[in-house]
């Protein structure tokens, strides 16, 4: 069975790689965007929960907080595409939530594992637990101010979306790059696409791209 969710879970990451790239170069608010878009949030949902089974299956605290981080990015990206009055429901505030505990956590344990110098993993948590608690505190102030749409709204939805697929792209490359060291495996994607991401939050938001 295991063997099963692990082949299933590697399959979607294909499929959410392939679907990612259909939406980012397809015409946003087109009929294949919101088609691509839909496909990869289904698959990385499953990315994600098949994820978290994996790391119970096979006791892996660090996977499965990772993730959680995931599983938030994409998770809000679509949450934000879907609220299109931009005001959050129980639901949003309970994915903050398991974000900030999570977020949390993670920053708990990688600063106890920067204390006992064990490798890679307490920066990886570091800095993803980082940036997930700062989103998941960021979505409260923002949500407190009002509305979150329009231009705000698209921003967050791509950045999310973007955010999540940088996600899959670190797991393909955990899994096959496993030559080069640990923290350029799993932080590169991150600062390669962060600033990517910036970009494209700024094209929005002076109305350079729609949706």
């Amino acid at each position: 069975m295991i063997q099963t969710i692990l082949f299933l879970h590697i399959l979607a990451g294909v499929a959410a790689l392939a679907a990612a790239g259909v939406a980012v170069g397809s015409a946003k608010g087109g009929r294949l965007h919101r088609r691509s878009g839909n496909a990869y949030t289904l698959a990385m949902l499953f990315v994600g929960l098949s994820a978290l089974v994996l790391a119970v299956a096979h006791p892996n605290p660090f996977l499965f907080a990772v993730g959680v981080f995931t599983l938030y990015l994409v998770f809000t990206g679509w949450r934000a595409a879907m609220m299109r009055d931009g005001r959050p429901r129980r639901l949003d505030h309970a994915g903050g939530a398991v974000m900030a505990v999570a977020g949390v956590a993670m920053l708990g344990w990688g600063a106890q594992g920067m204390l006992t110098g064990s490798g890679a993993q307490p920066v990886i948590l570091l800095v993803f637990g980082s940036i997930g608690l700062t989103l998941a505190l960021a979505d409260w102030r923002d949500w407190a101010r009002g509305p979150i749409a329009a231009k705000a709204r698209i921003a967050r939805h791509l950045g999310r979306m973007l955010g999540g697929t940088i996600a899959t792209i670190t797991a393909a490359g955990v899994v096959n790059l496993g030559f080069l060291p640990d923290l350029m495996v799993w932080l590169g994607p991150t600062a390669l696409i962060t600033p990517v991401i910036f970009l494209w939050t700024a094209r929005v938001m002076r109305g350079a791209v729609r949706a």
